[in-house]
């Protein structure tokens, strides 16, 4: 370039970079020799005018003649360069010859090396020792990468050995193309060296690159095309270039896409491969739309909103849904949100062209690029559900990322969830793991049929627990990581709090590097619920066992948990699990036939109790499946990181990771689950005051940091990264409303949840969004007689309503308790919501789903109930139940309490509810004075 041939006055500088060609409508003409003599000739013209020659003026006058000559000579030296290119172009003989171009030199052994020699050329040097003599070594390979330290290492060889080597050096243009050095016998003679160096150069010659000129190749072609006729010109490029080693650039970029072409279609040995040329043709193919795909990709992978990509609600397919672009027009305008000003959008027709087709064997298919790994597709449901705190739980996740982003050095960011029951069937009667009906392979030549929708006595849960690699900024990616899954016995080895964190606790302690951080996100499930009491008593407990300096642990909304990126694993999952059939293998007869009796996993955990052995017999008629799924599982993996498998938690690994909890209150007891229990378990309730903060979605436990407390122990972290922990924020909206303040607002500052949506929350009308479709009354509860209980607020309700006032067969209550143990029931929810999302129709004619159909068609539940509501009065009157509930908070109380002019209070809700609710009044019949007398 023009600075780099000659040195512009630094008086210009800040000129430069100041043009964008980019920004023009139509190209700039590109400066030639005339232009710039005449450009020169004006700038020295300036320097000639009278008003220059003033003194105010010396500070330009010389700068300005210096850069009026250099333009002079830079156009005398572009007509030099044309004339040689030209003869170079023309020349019949390579332009370099290897006999001007190679040397040879010796250098002697050196003693006197310093340090800074000896670690410089270690490598080489080890090498060169290791290598045989006269045995040549590209230096190239040694070399550091920067232009200057790659010179002085060369210059360097002459004084860097303890042994006498050989160079060679071949200079093509400007730069040291190819030197090599080699060891030289410290016994041979003069002449003996002479010859072998001779021998060196003559076989170092002939790996040497050829760069034909034009005319050359131009020659060659026409004489090839005289003897064999006429050919395509691409495919003689490549046969001259592959017999005679030519390896010179191709003359444009068009040029070298088409070599580049026909190197395949060589390379795949299949001569009618076409040369596609339609890829260089004008137009939105080149790279006006990169910084658009770019952000599209990112969207995708929901680094921008973790909102944004969801799996399907039912989470048995394999295909991912975009839940928030409903339209093409809608995913170039959300892209487009997120890209920076000035960014070129493109149309509508082309962004859909950049997916991957539908169809890979249709034509149409040859239309698209697949820059964006996605399909184009109408998706047969949307996720329903919709929850008041979305944006605010979505807003805590952001905020718990970036604090795992801010101390990513000493923290673990964990992802955890349980994926839906696997179904395990009978003896002899498998059914598909992910409720699809399809063949399963069992062995060579053999296939059934496997059983879809049944339900069945015993199943599988996947536990997923994902270690996260943290990334460096909340742009990129979260869904990388660590997969581990854990297969558990829906029986006798239940989901809990305690069990999850146990099999935490045992990854954990055995990870390579013990930090002091620990950060968790789950869903809102009953055993993942951060503001019950035995989901905090097990958080405690894992921050006690690994001593840790900061836990916080956050939840989903009701209803959103596919926000958790662990949801994602899924559907990876349900690549092993598609394709197999789930049954126990046979256990003794006795024991068969009491598992015949038992129409419930209450039903069987009874009988067990019964009957010691059965709870072992049934695990041992599990393992041969769960053998199967964890096999299965090892063969899957997360961006070719492989999934490992883990054992379930163990009672006694549970009671361990219990009595940690002992070192802060040795009077707590493992029944110690509920607010009421712990009242009086006073050093456990000033380690909570102290450390623990509770909220609706997260649950945060920090040291002090004190080194003379009493209460917890003193910090790991070092100090200096001790003095940026704050407490984890609340969600505080923005002036206008409309969006959350950021992480960075709101760290290190106190904040409280008074802003969280659903504490302003109103009670839903009991008439308006009743879908019963009758009033329901105590008779109507007396015929199904069962309770229900919601796993967000833990509430109680009543089961009702029959719409025939018969009551329910056997078969109907069996089918009912079945459905109940596998379903997670939220205060609102109708059961055509739950059943939807189990992936049952109940409104279809599908014959596996007609029993409930019928069934959920007599069978009602309120679906007007939120969880602010107070108990049904139904519980009370139909004097089905003997528990005794607060009427207005559902826990259990005094029995004292159920009887009198009022319902049911609490000590806590008897204070601080004012209007209490009183009973009906009971009518009496009296007799009336006509019946007197009669």
């Amino acid at each position: 370039t023009l600075n780099q041939k000659f040195k512009i006055p630094v008086i210009f500088d800040e000129f430069f970079g100041r043009s964008q060609p980019e920004s023009y409508k139509s190209a700039r003409p590109k400066f030639n020799s005339d232009e710039l003599i005449q450009q020169s000739k004006k700038i020295l013209n300036y320097v000639e005018l009278s008003w220059m020659l003033q003194n105010r003026f010396n500070w330009l006058k010389e700068s300005l003649y210096k850069f009026g000559e250099i333009l002079a000579k830079y156009s005398e030296y572009l007509d030099h360069q044309q004339i040689r290119s030209k003869e170079i172009k023309n020349s019949l003989t390579p332009i370099v010859d290897e006999i001007e171009a190679g040397s040879i030199e010796i250098f002697s052994a050196n003693i006197w090396r310093n340090q800074t020699n000896i670690n410089k050329y270690c490598s080489l040097t080890n090498e060169l020792v290791k290598a045989e003599f006269w045995k040549p070594l590209n230096v190239n390979e040694f070399c550091p990468e920067e232009r200057m330290k790659r010179h002085r290492f060369i210059e360097g060889l002459d004084s860097a050995f303890l042994f006498k080597v050989g160079v060679y050096k071949y200079h093509h243009g400007t730069a040291q193309n190819v030197i090599y050095i080699w060891q030289i016998n410290p016994e041979a003679n003069e002449t003996e060296i002479v010859n072998k160096n001779y021998e060196v150069r003559t076989k170092l010659k002939a790996q040497l690159q050829i760069f034909h000129t034009r005319a050359m190749k131009k020659e060659l072609i026409e004489n090839f095309e005289l003897q064999v006729g006429k050919c395509e010109k691409a495919r003689l490029r490549h046969i001259i270039s592959d017999l005679l080693g030519d390896f010179s650039a191709s003359e444009n970029s068009t040029s070298h896409k088409v070599d580049e072409r026909v190197d395949i279609m060589i390379e795949l040995g299949d001569p009618e491969f076409i040369t596609d040329l339609r890829h260089l043709n004008s137009g939105p193919t080149n790279c006006k739309y990169d910084t658009f795909w770019n952000y599209g990709k990112k969207y995708f992978e929901s680094t921008i909103n973790e909102t944004v990509l969801a799996v399907d609600e039912r989470r048995h397919d394999m295909i991912q849904h975009l839940a928030q672009a409903i339209s093409i027009r809608d995913l170039r305008q959300q892209v487009a949100n997120l890209c920076p000003p000035n960014t070129e959008i493109p149309s509508e027709q082309w962004l859909r062209l950049q997916f991957w087709p539908r169809n890979p064997t249709y034509l149409s298919s040859l239309k698209y690029t697949g820059i964006l790994d996605a399909k184009f597709m109408v998706q047969s449901r949307q996720l329903r559900n919709n929850h008041i705190d979305n944006h605010y739980a979505s807003a805590l996740f952001r905020y718990l990322k970036e604090l795992a982003i801010t101390f990513k050095d000493y923290s673990w960011l964990i992802f955890m969830d349980d994926k839906h029951r696997c179904k395990v069937g009978e003896p002899g009667y498998p059914v598909a793991a992910v409720e699809r009906g399809k063949q399963v392979i069992v062995s060579c030549s053999k296939s059934f049929i496997v059983s879809d929708h049944d339900f069945t006595k015993c199943g599988i849960i996947p536990s997923v627990i994902m270690f996260c690699d943290i990334p460096t900024s909340i742009e990129e990616s979260f869904y990388q990581g660590k997969v581990y899954a854990g297969l558990k016995d829906s029986i006798f080895q239940p989901s809990n709090p305690m069990r999850h964190n146990t099999e935490l606790y045992n990854l954990l302690k055995n990870d390579d590097i013990q930090n002091p951080f620990l950060f968790i996100y789950t869903d809102g499930g009953p055993d993942h619920r951060v503001n019950y009491l035995r989901v905090q008593l097990s958080l405690i407990s894992l921050f006690m066992s690994l001593d840790l300096d900061l836990l916080v642990a956050v939840r989903t909304p009701p209803g959103h948990s596919w926000k958790n990126p662990v949801e994602r694993i899924m559907s990876i999952l349900n690549l092993g699990l598609q394709c197999i059939g789930l049954m126990r293998t046979e256990m003794d007869k006795e024991f068969e036939e009491l598992i015949k009796c038992c129409n419930s996993m209450e039903d069987i955990r009874n009988k067990a109790k019964e009957e010691p052995h059965l709870k072992e017999q049934f695990l041992n008629s599990l393992f041969p499946t769960i053998e199967l799924m964890e096999n299965l599982i090892k063969r899957l993996e997360l961006k070719e990181e492989p999934f490992e498998t883990f054992k379930p938690a163990s009672e006694e690994e549970m009671t361990v990771l219990w009595d940690s909890l002992l070192l802060i209150d040795d009077s707590l007891t493992i029944e110690d689950n509920s607010k009421k229990s712990i009242q009086n378990k006073f050093k456990f309730l000033e380690f909570y005051n102290h450390c623990c903060r509770s909220r609706h979605y997260f649950f945060e436990i920090k040291k002090c940091g004190l080194s003379d407390c009493h209460i917890c122990n003193p910090v790991r972290c070092d100090a200096e990264t001790w003095l940026k922990i704050h407490n984890f924020p609340d969600p505080i909206p923005t002036l206008d409303g409309k969006k959350y303040k950021s992480f960075e607002e709101l760290y290190g500052k106190e904040t409280t949840e008074e802003y969280r949506p659903s504490l302003k929350e109103k009670k839903k009308s009991n008439e308006n969004n009743n879908e019963m479709g009758f009033r329901p009354s105590a008779q109507h509860c007396k015929n199904v007689g069962t309770l229900i209980q919601c796993g967000e607020c833990d509430k109680w309700h009543v089961n009702d309503v029959i719409y025939s006032k018969s009551k329910l067969s056997s078969h109907e209550n069996d089918e009912l308790t079945r459905f109940l143990d596998e379903i997670q029931y939220t205060c609102s929810d109708t059961f055509y919501d739950i059943s939807s999302s189990k992936g049952i129709n109940i409104q279809s004619s599908h014959s596996t789903d007609d029993s409930l159909k019928k069934l959920f068609s007599i069978v009602k539940v309120n679906n007007t109930l939120t969880c602010n509501s107070p108990i049904e009065i139904l519980y009370y009157s139909s004097k089905l139940f003997k528990e005794s509930l607060c009427f207005n908070c559902g826990a259990e109380c005094e029995e004292e309490n159920n009887y009198g002019e009022y319902f049911p209070y609490c000590e806590d809700c008897s204070a601080s509810v004012k209007n209490k609710k009183r009973r009906s009044k009971e009518n009496k019949f009296v007799k009336s004075s006509r019946c007197k007398n009669v």
